[in-house]
């Protein structure tokens, strides 16, 4: 056997004594020929540590389509807007009673209103305007049907947008009962002889 320190240069040459086999490096030794890492190693990561990659399936149905799990039901009517819709409806029929009174009552308001006053303990014997009072029975019952429609359609569309609703019907409401009586008693209170009458006598309790 050769020895291979013959076939390096002299100032390449470790002169220091190599470790046999069973026993370790003297101290200060260091291996002349530099290792060589393995490219396989450092180059491909391990599949063990990266896991298994996620599987695509593009058959898969979308959310919504058919053959797709139902999608879980949301209940979008909350205590407060339960109580706008019941509300709104309630003002709704409470207005159309009213209107179909009013429409009703159109032919006969003016002598029905002076019986309703006379059941009360007023003298209606001086009142001279029973004409102008029935026109304005006839303004009152086109206006509450006028009224009604815009309201009715009013309230569905913000129903529809989910808006509170209840206080259309409510202020649509409280305004024609204004006008109803800034009406009636304008025709009362212009009639001379009546208001005369009432002052004098006023009710007969």
């Amino acid at each position: 056997m050769t020895d291979d320190r013959h076939d390096v240069p002299a100032a390449a040459r470790d002169e220091r004594p190599r470790p046999r086999y069973g026993e370790y490096a003297p101290e200060g030794w260091v291996n002349p020929v530099a290792p060589v890492e393995s490219s396989t190693e450092s180059s491909a990561p391990s599949t063990a540590q990266q896991g298994p990659s996620p599987v695509v399936r593009s058959d898969a149905p979308a959310a919504g389509t058919w053959g797709a799990p139902p999608r879980p039901a949301v209940n979008d009517l909350t205590g407060g807007r339960r109580f706008d819709r019941v509300a709104t409806f309630v003002l709704l029929g409470i207005g159309l009673y009213s209107v179909v009174s009013n429409v009703v009552m159109a032919s006969s308001f003016s002598s029905a209103l002076l019986s309703a006053m006379s059941g009360a303990g007023y003298s209606t014997d001086e009142f001279t305007s029973q004409d102008a009072l029935q026109r304005v029975g006839v303004i009152i019952a086109v206006s509450t049907v006028a009224a009604f429609a815009v309201t009715l359609i009013w309230s569905l569309r913000r129903l529809a947008a989910r808006k509170v609703t209840f206080w259309v019907p409510l202020s649509i409401g409280v305004v024609m009962s204004i006008v109803q009586m800034v009406l009636v008693l304008g025709v009362l209170f212009g009639d001379a002889g009546f208001v005369q009458s009432i002052i004098e006598s006023g009710p007969s309790l």
